[in-house]
């Protein structure tokens, strides 16, 4: 069997409106450590508070996973963004259904021979885990994140960062320190993802969640064979990426 490289990132929501109905903001502000543990007397939770959830698995939810799965002779197996209904290319919100699509693909997956890579992924995975629990599904790959290892999962940012703790390097600007060809769409970051979720902009969070994934791609290249041309399969994922609009 062929070495499986699987490159992912996450984009992510806060709580849906029901559940923001049953939510206690003692317990949010708990999480989002504001209160020290005690809360206050807040009927419910800001507005802040609430987007701040989406960066927390215990009430956020996954809201698209942008995934490219290729194998050691650059032969792809899947490129695309799960979440979205096929016919409308809407996003449908169904968080079960993105995590069982997820860990379908992870199905083969070999941790003493596979690599899961991406930029800061171990937060996309830990949040891929929990959200699997909180809806009752079990992960196809147990991974233990054990730190200072490249394998079987490869986080740019690390890599770059040399473990280093505190240290801290954007998706963006790694890619322009390393000239990797392209960048991330215009006008986009994660911390707008809610608002265009919320405009209807579906198709420019996909556009930016598949273009993350290319972008990550191309850095590992860079990363595992800084001495090689940008040749093979990271020059068709330049290729092939979207221009930002």
């Amino acid at each position: 069997m062929q070495l499986t490289r699987v490159f992912l990132d996450i984009e992510t929501l806060p709580p849906d409106e029901e559940r923001l109905k049953t939510l206690d903001p003692k317990r949010v502000r708990r999480l989002l450590k504001k209160r020290k543990g005690t809360g206050d007397d807040c009927e419910g939770c800001t507005e802040e508070e609430i987007r701040s959830l989406s960066l927390h698995a215990e009430y956020g939810r996954v809201l698209s996973i942008a995934v490219i799965v290729e194998q050691d002779d650059g032969s792809i197996l899947h490129r695309g963004v799960l979440g979205r209904d096929r016919e409308t290319r809407l996003f449908h919100c169904d968080e079960p259904r993105v995590l069982r699509a997820f860990w379908a693909l992870l199905a083969t997956f070999d941790v003493s021979r596979d690599v899961i890579v991406g930029h800061n992924v171990f937060w996309d995975l830990k949040f891929l885990r929990k959200r699997s629990l909180v809806n009752r599904i079990r992960p196809s790959v147990h991974l233990t994140f054990a730190r200072y290892r490249c394998q079987p999962i490869y986080d740019t940012q690390q890599e770059w960062c040399t473990w280093d703790y505190g240290a801290y390097i954007t998706l963006d600007d790694l890619a322009d320190v390393l000239g990797v060809g392209f960048g991330k769409t215009e006008g986009m970051h994660g911390s707008r993802v809610y608002d265009e979720y919320r405009a209807g902009n579906h198709e420019r969070i996909a556009e930016y969640n598949l273009r993350d994934v290319e972008l990550v791609r191309a850095i590992y290249y860079r990363l595992v064979a800084p001495e090689a041309e940008v040749v093979g399969p990271e020059a068709e994922a330049i290729a092939a990426a979207p221009a930002g609009r």
